[in-house]
C-alpha cells in the first residue's frame, strides 16, 4: 500500500514538472521572435489592415458616427493608436447574448447605419474576434523597445558640429571663433545659449519667411502689379493710389518724381505680396504668441501698403522705408491674421460652387496638422452617389465634407476676390452650419460677421495647431516629411516602421508641449528641433540600423537658397554674375533647375538630384574655385579663409623635385583646415581623407610642372586676383596674375574637389 502511494506521488510530481516545463516553454515562445503582443496585433491586423480605412471614415470626430460609443482618433492625433485601442477595448465589452457588439454591428447582425462592412468569417471578422479575445486574455512579449534603443548605432553631431549646421541653416554663416570656444568649453548648456542668440539674428527672420513662403506661396505675386491687381477697389478704394491708368479719378502726380513713382509701384506690390510672411516674422520678432498668425486683429503694414490700404494713423519713422513694418487696421475689416488677408485668400481661391472648401482644406493643412485628402483614401464609385445632397448624405462624400464644410462656413464673409463682403442671404443652408469639428459657431449677428475671428480663436486653443507648427518647421529645417503611420502590413519591416513613427510622434509631441508652455514662442520649436536627434544625426555606424533610422533628418540636398548662402559663408563670395544676380536664386538661371520653386507653376521643391543638378554643382565648384583661390592668397595669412598655413611658394617638393618635409607638413595642415572650413570635418594631418586630398594636390602639381617644363603651359593665370573680396581693385604689387610654380592651380583643384563634395552640397 505504501509502495502504491509513493508511485502515485511520483506520478504527480512528474506531471507537475511537465506542466511547469510546458508553462516555461510557452513563456519562452511568447517572448521569442514570433511573439505578437496586443498592441502589435492591433496595429497590424486591425488598424492598418482595415479599421484605418473602413471604420474611421464614419467613426471619427465630425463623422456621421461621432455620436456613437466608438469614436476613433485620426492619425494626426498624437497617441492615436493607444487611444483607439483603449476605445476599442471599452466598446468590445458591450455584448448581446454573449457576442461583442464589435462583431454584430459590422456584419449587420444588429442594425448598423453604416450597412454591412464585412462578412462573418472574413479576414476582418477573424482579426476582430482575435482582438476581443486578447482584450480578455492579454498577450505580452516582454519589454518594449525604448526610444534610446531606437537610436542605437547612430552617431550624433557634437555641440560644436550642431551649432555649425544650425548657423548655416538659420543664418547662412559659419560660427565665430568666440562661439566655437564657448560651446567647446560649455557643452550642451552653451549650445542652448548660443542657439537662443542665433534665433534673434536678422538672418533668422529671412529664413523664417522663406519657410513660410514654401507654405503660403504668396511670392507668386512678386513683381509688376500682381499683388495690387488682386485688390478689388470697391472694397479697397485707395489700393491703386499710384496707378493713374487704372483709376477712374486719377490723382495728380505731375509733381512726383517718375523714378520715385516707379519705385513706389514696386515697393507697394511686393510688400503686399509678402505681408503674410512679414506677419509671421513680426510675431516672432516681437515675442508674441504665434497663435496670432490666425488671431491677430491687425495687419502688418509698411509705409507703402498703409498708403495703399488707406490707413493713415500709423506713425512711421521713415515714410520711404519699405522694411519698417508696424501694426495697422483697415477700417471695417474684422482682421484674423492670415485668415482675413486678401493675399492669402487669393492664393487659395474659391468659386461659387467650391464655397470655401479649398480654403478650408488649406486651413486644416497649415494650422491643424490634418490632410483632409487622406481622410478617405479609397476608390470612389460614382454610381453609389444617388442622393440629392451627397456632400451631406452620402458616406462616400461626407467623410470629408463633414470635416471641411463647417470650417468653410466660417469664411463666409470673404468673397472670391478675397475681399470682406458678408453675403446678404447668409451662408448656404444646404451645407453644414459653420463651425470646427464638433463645435458649431454661435449664431448671432455679431458673431456671424466676425466668423473668421471665431475660427482663429478655435484654432489657437486646439493642440493640433502646436503639432502643425512642429511639422512645418521640421520640413523647413530638414527637408524631410514627418512620418505617417505605416499601412503596408505586408512590409517585412512593418513593426520597425511603426516604431519609427511612434518615436518621432512622441518627440514631436514633446516639442509641441514645450511650444505651448513657452506661450507659443516659435523660437522654441526651432531650438528644440535643432537639439533633437532628427537634426543632429551624423552617421549610422551599424549598416543594419540604416533602414530603421531612415526617417532621421540627414542627407538633405541643400535648396538653392541654402546653398547660395553656404557658398558665401565658406568662400566669402556669392556665386553670381558680378552684377548682384545670384545664379542659384535667379529664375532665369539655375533656381528652378536646381530644384527650387517659383511659388506659381513650380510649388514643390525637388529633393532627388538629377544629371542637370550634378552639372550645376560641378560648375559652381569650378567657378568658385577659380574666383577665390588666387584672391585668398592676396590677403595676409591671418586674414585668409582658405590658406592660412601656406603661401604661394609652399610646396611638398622643391624646384628640382626633391621632397620637402616642411612643405608637405604645411600643405597637409592646410588641407586639414580646408576639410574643416568647407566640410566641417575635424581631421588629423595623417587622416586618410587628408591623404586622399593631398594626393590630388600632389598629382595636379606634378602634372602641371611637367607640362610647364615641356613648354606646354606657362605661368599665365586665367583665374587672376585683381580685386579683393569687396570688389575693390588691388594695388599692382598685391595682384596675382601668374602662377609660375603651379601651386595656385593645384590648390584650385583641391577647392573644386571639396566644393563638389557630398558633405558640402548636403546637410
Amino acid at each position: 500500500m505504501r509502495q502504491r502511494k509513493t508511485s502515485w506521488m511520483l506520478v504527480l510530481l512528474t506531471c507537475s514538472i511537465a506542466l511547469l516545463l510546458s508553462a516555461c516553454s510557452s513563456e519562452e515562445e511568447a517572448a521569442g521572435d514570433d511573439c505578437v503582443d496586443d498592441k502589435q496585433f492591433f496595429q497590424k491586423e486591425v488598424w492598418s489592415s482595415f479599421m484605418s480605412t473602413r471604420c474611421v471614415s464614419c467613426h471619427t470626430p465630425g463623422g456621421v458616427a461621432d455620436k456613437t460609443n466608438l469614436v476613433l482618433q485620426p492619425a494626426t492625433q498624437t497617441g492615436f493608436l493607444d487611444a483607439n485601442m483603449t476605445k476599442l477595448r471599452d466598446v468590445a465589452a458591450l455584448e448581446r447574448e454573449g457576442t461583442s457588439i464589435l462583431l454584430l454591428k459590422p456584419t449587420e447582425k444588429v442594425p448598423h447605419e453604416g450597412a454591412k462592412v464585412f462578412e462573418e468569417g472574413s479576414k476582418e471578422y477573424v482579426a476582430l474576434q482575435e482582438m476581443i479575445s486578447r482584450f480578455k486574455q492579454p498577450v505580452s512579449c516582454g519589454e518594449e523597445s525604448t526610444r534610446d534603443e531606437h537610436f542605437d548605432g547612430v552617431t550624433l553631431l557634437d555641440p560644436n558640429e550642431t551649432f555649425r549646421k544650425a548657423t548655416l541653416n538659420i543664418a547662412g554663416r559659419l560660427p565665430t571663433a568666440s562661439e566655437d570656444f564657448a560651446i567647446a568649453t560649455g557643452g550642451e548648456e552653451a549650445l542652448d545659449q548660443q542657439l537662443d542668440l542665433l534665433l534673434r539674428e536678422e538672418a533668422f527672420y529671412a529664413r523664417l519667411e522663406l519657410i513660410f513662403n514654401d507654405m503660403f506661396l504668396t511670392d507668386r505675386y512678386l513683381g509688376r502689379n500682381e499683388a495690387i491687381d488682386l485688390l478689388d477697389t470697391d472694397y479697397y478704394p485707395d489700393a491703386r493710389w499710384h496707378i493713374d491708368d487704372d483709376d477712374e479719378n486719377p490723382k495728380d502726380y505731375s509733381n512726383v518724381n517718375a523714378e520715385f513713382l516707379e519705385g513706389a509701384r514696386m515697393y507697394t506690390n511686393d510688400s503686399m505680396a509678402r505681408e503674410n510672411l512679414k506677419l509671421a516674422s513680426y510675431i516672432v520678432r516681437n515675442d508674441r504668441p504665434f497663435t496670432e498668425i490666425v488671431t491677430a486683429d491687425y495687419m502688418v503694414m509698411n509705409p507703402y501698403t498703409a498708403r495703399a490700404y488707406g490707413v493713415s494713423d500709423i506713425d512711421f519713422e521713415n515714410s520711404l522705408d519699405q522694411n519698417e513694418w508696424k501694426e495697422g487696421r483697415v477700417p471695417g475689416i474684422p482682421h484674423a491674421g492670415v485668415l482675413s488677408s486678401a493675399m492669402w485668400l487669393n492664393r487659395f481661391p474659391t468659386t461659387a460652387t467650391n464655397r470655401n472648401r479649398h480654403r478650408s482644406r488649406m486651413v486644416y493643412w497649415f494650422f491643424l496638422a490634418t490632410d483632409v485628402m487622406k481622410l478617405a483614401e479609397r476608390p470612389l464609385d460614382p454610381t453609389n452617389i444617388t442622393s440629392f445632397n451627397p456632400t451631406r448624405e452620402n458616406p462616400n462624400c461626407n467623410v470629408c465634407h463633414n470635416v471641411i464644410d463647417p470650417l468653410a462656413g466660417t469664411l463666409l464673409n470673404w468673397n472670391e476676390e478675397g475681399s470682406y463682403a458678408p453675403p446678404e442671404d447668409g451662408w448656404f443652408t444646404n451645407m453644414l452650419p459653420p463651425g470646427l469639428d464638433a463645435v458649431e459657431m454661435p449664431y448671432n449677428g455679431a458673431q456671424e460677421y466676425a466668423a473668421a475671428q471665431w475660427l482663429g480663436q478655435q484654432i489657437a486653443v486646439d493642440r493640433r495647431f502646436a503639432t502643425s507648427m512642429v511639422h512645418h518647421m521640421y520640413r523647413g529645417l530638414t527637408g524631410q516629411e514627418p512620418l505617417l503611420f505605416p499601412t503596408n502590413t505586408d512590409s517585412p519591416t512593418y513593426q520597425e516602421e511603426v516604431l519609427q513613427y511612434e518615436v518621432q510622434d512622441q518627440v514631436f509631441d514633446e516639442i509641441a508641449q514645450s511650444f505651448i508652455d513657452s506661450d507659443y514662442n516659435l523660437r522654441t520649436v526651432f531650438k528644440e528641433l535643432m537639439k533633437s536627434k532628427y537634426f543632429r544625426v551624423k552617421n549610422v555606424v551599424d549598416p543594419e540600423r540604416a533602414p530603421v533610422v531612415a526617417e532621421l533628418g540627414m542627407g538633405r540636398m541643400l535648396t538653392p537658397e541654402l546653398l547660395d548662402e553656404k557658398v558665401k559663408a565658406v568662400t566669402g563670395l556669392y556665386w553670381d554674375d558680378n552684377n548682384g544676380d545670384h545664379f542659384l536664386l535667379d529664375g532665369g538661371e539655375y533656381r528652378l533647375l536646381y530644384g527650387g520653386i517659383d511659388s506659381d507653376d513650380v510649388t514643390v521643391r525637388m529633393t532627388d538630384p538629377n544629371g542637370i543638378m550634378a552639372g550645376i554643382q560641378m560648375r559652381m565648384a569650378n567657378e568658385m574655385a577659380c574666383r577665390i583661390t588666387a584672391r585668398d592668397f592676396t590677403q595676409k595669412p591671418q586674414d585668409r579663409r582658405l590658406f592660412p598655413h601656406v603661401d604661394v611658394e609652399t610646396a611638398p617638393m622643391d624646384e628640382a623635385g626633391f621632397p620637402d618635409i616642411d612643405g608637405e607638413n604645411a600643405v597637409r595642415k592646410n588641407i586639414a583646415h580646408l576639410h574643416y572650413h568647407i566640410l566641417g570635418e575635424r581631421l588629423e594631418t595623417n587622416d586618410e581623407e587628408v591623404t586622399r586630398t593631398f594626393n590630388l594636390y600632389l598629382e595636379t602639381l606634378q602634372e602641371g610642372r611637367l607640362k610647364m617644363n615641356a613648354d606646354e603651359l606657362d605661368g599665365g593665370l586665367r583665374c587672376r586676383a585683381e580685386t579683393d573680396y569687396e570688389g575693390v581693385e588691388l594695388p599692382e604689387e598685391q595682384r596675382i596674375t601668374r602662377d609660375d610654380t603651379y601651386t595656385i592651380r593645384a590648390w584650385m583643384a583641391v577647392v573644386t574637389y571639396l566644393l563638389a563634395d557630398y558633405k558640402f552640397l548636403y546637410e
